[in-house]
């Protein structure tokens, strides 16, 4: 699991004795969707804050045609905060859905006001699955990621649960591709044995249909340029953290290190942060299957990276302070798409969520 995750897991449990998708909204119950909202394109900024010096998350919203930034908007369009350390967003049909995981809650937003729609708890949804993780979408279905190893599927007519399946211990940053369901079971709660697995749902039955072998610690499932990639974060020492190409069999085959990617059209940008280490950035040709190394001279400990699926501008949030990572707001920095400094933003505390309301 990300290392960030562990420490505010644990550092809850010594507070309180216990922390892109496809964008057609589609409901395969034959109701037509919403329609979508039309704005300016958005980067969404969904910081975890933390959980341990009681800091809640936050929502910021960057214009980036305008170049500017809303603070905080979802705790000025409704008097509350977001939540405890919220861990996933994204824009699907005419709505946003965050993921918080302490809470235990997933909210649905009206991103033209902020406001909520609907707050779902999930203790109450009357289905197994507890600590939301990430989300992927499908035809009208939000699925998401539960720590304590189940998928649950969420109705976007409803705005209700619908149904849950038991995976692995832990999973992480689920992918849709194809007609299956890939989750990531880290078992990262169980450092330093961590899990070496990975469960495949299909998506018709949502069901189980088989368990795969992958490499240690899998975090992040990528489905882009019509192939499956791996994350998976070794174990913070002598096991590197890498990206792996998963074939149609499921073996696996090693393309870099790396601790974060994001795709845009058929490439993949790469950071390599390692844990104690020096970061890098690479572009793979997901086509070619040539690397490229590049810099972001200006990024000194970078904490994710996002690019725009509409222009390839990319974002990447960092660390003002690597030994107070979790108690300073971060700065995120906007790149164009030949890799030039177009401005930086003073966001929120703790490790970011980046997604966007535009389409490729």
């Amino acid at each position: 699991m990300n290392k960030k995750i562990i420490f505010l897991s644990i550092a809850a449990v010594a507070a309180i004795g216990f922390a892109s998708c496809s964008n057609e909204d589609a409901p395969d119950s034959g109701v037509t969707p919403e329609p979508e909202v039309k704005s300016a394109r958005t980067a969404y900024i969904l910081s975890q804050g933390n959980y341990y010096s009681f800091i809640e998350g936050s929502l910021d919203v960057i214009n980036l045609t305008e170049g500017t930034i809303s603070t905080d908007v979802f705790l000025k369009a409704n008097g509350r905060n977001i939540g405890a350390t919220p861990q996933w967003g994204l824009a699907y049909g005419s709505k946003l859905y965050v993921a918080m995981h302490q809470s235990n809650t997933i909210e649905i937003v009206d991103p033209s006001t902020y406001k909520s729609v609907k707050q779902i708890k999930l203790s109450e949804s009357g289905f197994d699955g507890t600590g939301p993780r990430s989300m992927a979408t499908k035809d009208g279905k939000v699925y998401i990621s539960m720590f304590d190893g189940y998928v649950c599927r969420l109705d976007t007519v409803s705005m209700e649960i619908d149904a849950s399946v038991k995976v692995g211990a832990n999973p992480e940053i689920i992918a849709i591709h194809g007609d299956k369901i890939y989750v990531p079971n880290s078992d990262g709660m169980n450092n330093p044995d961590y899990g070496t697995t990975a469960s495949v749902i299909s998506i018709d039955d949502f069901k189980v249909e088989s368990t795969i072998t992958v490499p240690m610690n899998p975090k992040q499932f990528i489905s882009a340029n019509g192939n499956l990639y791996l994350i998976c974060m070794g174990n913070y020492g002598d096991v590197a953290a890498a990206l792996y190409k998963i074939g149609t069999d499921n073996t696996y085959t090693e393309v870099t290190t790396a601790t974060i990617a994001d795709p845009y059209e058929d490439k993949l940008y790469i950071v390599d942060n390692p844990y104690g280490g020096t970061p890098s950035y690479k572009i793979y040709d997901m086509s070619s299957g040539t690397l490229e190394t590049t810099d972001f001279s200006e990024v000194v400990n970078p904490s994710k990276i996002a690019v725009d699926p509409s222009t390839g501008e990319i974002l990447i949030s960092s660390y003002k302070d690597k030994f107070d990572a979790y108690n300073l707001p971060e700065i995120l920095y906007q790149y164009d798409k030949e890799r030039k400094l177009i401005k930086k933003y003073d966001i929120g505390i703790g490790e970011p969520c980046i997604f966007f309301n535009s389409k490729p």
